[in-house]
């Protein structure tokens, strides 16, 4: 049985008029065969020949491995598997000759045969070696990018998705008290701070999980410079902390923000006033997430919360998320996209006194779209 979001993505591509897609970004790939496919670090993927790459159709779907350990996982997602050599330690291999012959053999599975057609393909990212067997194999068919197709497949989640997001935000919330916990005192570095923040994030996800943003202190919370990460820097009395950070659980990412004074002191004026700026504009931009209104809407929300208190937003509002950190549409004054039922975002917006100040407010809370308004997601506590 496949899933529901292959069979999304399979409607979309007959949508476009394309017989054949190749999905090749990790994002994409993840998507439609519910498997988490591993970022490209590490030796495996220096070791693999090509990333892996699905092969689909209207109705049939393949996956070429590209050499890399697992993916087997898959054929019980309506995938049929075609694996090639990859490296041997005790004997030589040929990748390069097997993906080659394995790629020809799921194009033609999908219905890739001679003739006319069109072939849909990820044109950002589709290995160069791939293209050539495309158009080695299929001269006289048509090659279109599919990213629109893709885009619109995963626009609205499934509830297999809203699960996996709900489990990513728990853990996320775990990261952010984490941070509250560690606030209350100061004199500790920057990066034992992080590792702390991970730990807790790695028991709460069953496991070491992908993590990125920045923890920053400090002068570093008046500017934007993500990713910025933890430096070797140990918070005094009265700084600011800024989290912005988000994880991989499961194939799908958690992205929330908060932020802090540190010492368990009381804010000043000017930290109380950008902090609550930014917690006020995340909150009215979060209400504004209704289905019928635009994205613009919600920014519109945010930069009327900002303008109350004086201040600009530095930054767009935020952005829908689930197998990549960012996704479409993004809560920006030009978007006018119309909100719906089943989406999923990261409100983020953002307000920091700049170079030669001493402090700066970022508050990010998930949000699903329901049909009677937003449910919040994250459950911390704001910071400040």
């Amino acid at each position: 049985m496949s899933l529901e979001e292959l069979q999304r993505a399979q409607s979309a591509i007959r949508d476009q008029g394309v017989d054949v897609a190749l999905i090749s970004s990790i994002a994409n790939l993840t998507y439609v065969t519910g498997v988490e496919v591993a970022l490209p670090v590490g030796a495996g993927f220096e070791m693999a020949y090509a990333p892996w790459l699905a092969v689909v159709s209207g109705s049939d779907a393949g996956l070429v491995s590209g050499g890399e350990a697992g993916g087997m996982g898959v054929a019980g997602n309506g995938f049929e598997l075609f694996t090639i050599e990859g490296f041997d330690s005790n004997q030589p291999t040929d990748p390069g000759g097997t993906y080659a012959t394995q790629l020809q053999a799921a194009l033609s599975a999908a219905g890739g045969t001679g003739g006319t057609g069109t072939i849909g393909v990820e044109s950002r990212s589709l290995p160069f070696v791939a293209g050539e067997i495309i158009r080695a194999a299929l001269p006289n068919w048509t090659i279109v990018d599919i990213e629109p197709a893709l885009i619109k497949a995963r626009w609205i989640k499934t509830e297999r998705e809203i699960g996996l997001l709900r489990r990513a935000s728990a853990v996320s919330d775990i990261a952010q008290r984490t941070l509250a916990e560690l606030a209350h005192s100061a004199g500790q570095n920057e990066i034992e701070m992080f590792t702390e923040i991970s730990r807790r994030a790695f028991e709460a996800a069953g496991g070491a999980i992908p993590l990125t943003g920045e923890l920053v202190t400090g002068p570093r919370t008046t500017v934007v410079a993500y990713p910025a990460g933890p430096k070797n820097r140990v918070t005094e009395p009265g700084d600011g902390a800024l989290m912005d950070l988000s994880g991989r659980v499961n194939g799908y990412w958690f992205d929330c923000t908060n932020t802090h004074v540190i010492g368990g002191v009381e804010p000043t004026g000017e930290q109380r006033r950008y902090a609550r700026a930014s917690q006020a504009a995340c909150e009215a931009a979060m209400a504004a997430l209704k289905p019928g209104n635009t994205a613009s809407d919600a920014s519109a929300a945010a930069a009327a919360a900002f303008a109350s208190f004086g201040l600009p937003n530095a930054h767009y509002t935020g952005h829908q998320i689930g197998v990549t950190v960012n996704e479409l549409p993004r809560l920006v004054p030009y978007d006018h996209s119309v909100i719906e039922k089943g989406m999923v975002f990261s409100v983020e917006p953002g307000a920091y006194q700049g170079p030669g100040g001493t402090f700066g407010s970022r508050s990010e809370k998930m949000v699903l779209v329901r049909e009677d308004g937003p449910e919040i997601l994250s459950q911390f506590d704001w910071g400040i």
